[in-house]
């Protein structure tokens, strides 16, 4: 089957290798009908994240349709349409029993190299095998299409993640610095918590438009001021809630300062290396700090709000090619081209 992988010289290609079979009685094999492309992928293409050598098989965003199953596998059969999490997690393990899946023992990153994937192949191929299947899999609706479904386990997981973990209140006001994929999946998130306001800060125009379509009040970060013009909302004394979503260190410090005394910041951007932290000057502030991965386990209750149709992720995919354009897809991500926001592979 062909796949996407990672070659000499930091450079994707396409190859062909074997299908995955099943290895143990709790595995299920997925025929990969979407995939998306991640900016983690680019990240590892140029080395910032450890472990990826040549031959690593990229990918962790994915929907598909069940064709083998395990024979512990309880809740899937052959043929159920399903959507994955970007991860794998046992359930039972010291960090699984305190609800903290992303950091299981013995679960991986798909597709995520020799350290966080251990030995779990990527997503951007025509199959895919899923460990744990009853824990990282969840049943795609009849009316949730594949190019929405794929977003759940991720982008939507991940901003949820942010917006939970910062402990929005009702009528809080909140700003979210960066509106990609996962920022959008922040602002979606944030909804869902009853703030009084959301505002988004970004420096590309047709971002700005996506997020002002969800509710947010939009903040273009190109023009001077930005901390000041966000705490002029509130007469200069500072949101409740910051959500840093670009993981560069000026977004960084923007949120840090955006916030009142005691406010929250909440970090989700993935920072291609160390970041200052003013500790001398927060200390006094009193800002909060939260951090950490995405929320996984909390798949099938978002999906259900897509389900549902009180949120619909649609808008966030603005390409579909398929995997023989990968090459392609990749440039598009990586130069920001073509107004790109999420970019999908059809294999």
């Amino acid at each position: 089957m062909k796949a996407v992988v990672l070659r000499s010289g930091r450079e994707f290609g396409l190859a062909d290798i074997p299908k995955p079979q099943l290895q143990r009685n709790h595995d299920v094999i997925v025929k990969v009908t979407i995939a998306a492309i991640c900016g983690s992928d680019i990240h590892a293409k140029h080395g910032v994240i450890p472990g990826y050598g040549p031959g690593a098989v990229m990918g962790h965003e994915f929907a598909g349709v069940v064709e083998e199953v395990g024979s512990d596998v309880i809740n899937f059969k052959p043929g159920d349409r399903v959507a994955a999490a970007p991860i794998t997690w046992c359930g039972v393990c010291p960090n699984c029993k305190r609800n903290d899946s992303p950091h299981c023992r013995l679960g991986g990153v798909f597709g995520g190299g020799e350290i966080f994937g251990k030995g779990l192949g990527g997503a951007q191929a025509g199959y895919i095998r899923v460990p744990y299947a009853d824990n990282c899999l969840v049943h795609i609706p009849d009316n949730v299409p594949d190019e929405q479904a794929v977003l759940v386990g991720d982008i939507f997981a991940t901003g949820y993640k942010a917006a939970r973990d910062a402990n929005i209140q009702t009528g809080d006001t909140v700003v979210v610095y960066g509106c990609g994929p996962v920022g959008m999946g922040a602002i979606i998130s944030t909804f869902q918590f009853g703030p009084k306001a959301v505002y988004a800060v970004e420096l590309l125009d047709n971002r700005l438009a996506i997020a002002e379509g969800y509710g947010a009040t939009t903040i273009n970060g190109n023009e001077p001021d930005v901390v000041e013009r966000v705490r002029a909302i509130t007469g200069g004394e500072g949101l409740d809630v910051a959500i840093e979503a670009v993981g560069e260190p000026v977004t960084f410090m923007n949120a840090l300062r955006s916030v009142r005394n005691d406010g929250m910041v909440s970090v989700v951007g993935l920072f291609p290396g160390p970041v200052e932290f003013p500790l001398h000057e927060m200390g006094f502030y009193g800002v909060r700090l939260v951090m950490g991965l995405g929320a996984p386990s909390h798949m099938g209750k978002l999906m259900a709000l897509v389900e549902s149709g009180k949120v619909s992720l649609g808008a966030l995919v603005t390409h579909v090619f398929p995997l023989e354009e990968a090459i392609e897809a990749y440039e598009l991500v990586e130069n920001h081209k073509d107004q790109c926001l999420k970019v999908l592979l059809e294999p």
